[in-house]
């Protein structure tokens, strides 16, 4: 029974990413289309994005539960033949914790194609049990289709990785999304992501800068539903997000991040 208990909590292990505000304003997106550090966790290609140094950082609890507090800290930049990225989450409290190192690499294979690998070290925390880690590889890829809507896909966890002793999988996800510009102003993306152990969710939503200093995000998600909302605040090379998602039967989750963007 003991040995029981621990798998079925091990086996819940990083399910929570990193993510940064305004994906999840825009409905709890996985690809990352608004060139913030944090997102090249769940979102390798997206190092392409940065042809200046970006630091970022994101906070906040989910379901209003402080167990569920995550911290995220993440730097990008161009380098000579191409991008890299590292980064550093963190998730849980002193008694059961979870922590990310990200290390993020992308190339732009031509002027339609940009791909991204991501590797990951896992690490598990559990008080008066221990630890374990474990690597996982993420992959991820941009395409542009053309020059109002774009392919976005990620693998994460390709190399199907489990930590502990008793080999509990860490989730692999499968993502597609199109993201597409109707206007300069405005961006709407759908996503579908399917994890292997899971049914399947599908995603919409986007951004409108509202003024030029001021950004709204809004989406939704299914399986479960939440919709999402959120604002960006954009004061020269500083963007400030807050966002805010709902559950059918929990509490708001709450999200902020800062991003910083290095001339």
């Amino acid at each position: 029974m003991f040995s029981l208990c621990v798998s079925t909590y091990l086996s819940a292990a990083f399910e929570h990413y990193p993510s940064n505000s305004a994906a999840v304003g825009s409905g709890l997106l996985t690809v990352n289309i608004y060139a913030n550090a944090i997102g090249v966790f769940s979102d390798p290609a997206s190092v392409t994005l940065f042809n200046k140094r970006n630091f970022a950082i994101s906070s906040g609890h989910r379901f209003g539960l402080r167990l569920l507090q995550h911290h995220s800290t993440a730097i990008a930049q161009p380098i000579k033949k191409g991008f890299i990225a590292v980064g550093a989450s963190f998730f849980g409290d002193k008694l059961y914790g979870e922590t990310i190192w990200c290390l993020a690499m992308g190339r732009k294979i031509s002027e339609k194609l940009n791909i991204g690998m991501g590797l990951m070290v896992y690490d598990l925390q559990i008080k008066n049990y221990g630890t374990a880690r474990s690597l996982g590889i993420n992959m991820g890829w941009r395409m542009k289709l053309n020059e109002t809507l774009q392919w976005r896909g990620i693998w994460r966890n390709i190399n199907g990785p489990t930590i502990g002793k008793s080999k509990d999988a860490i989730p692999q996800i499968i993502v597609s999304a199109l993201v597409y510009n109707p206007l300069p102003k405005a961006t709407i993306v759908i996503e579908w992501e399917q994890d292997t152990l899971y049914e399947s969710r599908l995603k919409f939503g986007g951004e409108f800068k509202l003024l030029p200093w001021v950004v709204i995000y809004t989406g939704h998600a299914s399986s479960p539903n939440q919709t999402t909302a959120g604002l960006g605040i954009i004061y020269k090379h500083l963007n400030i997000n807050y966002a805010v998602s709902t559950h059918s039967h929990l509490d708001l989750s709450h999200w902020f991040g800062v991003g910083l963007t290095i001339h």
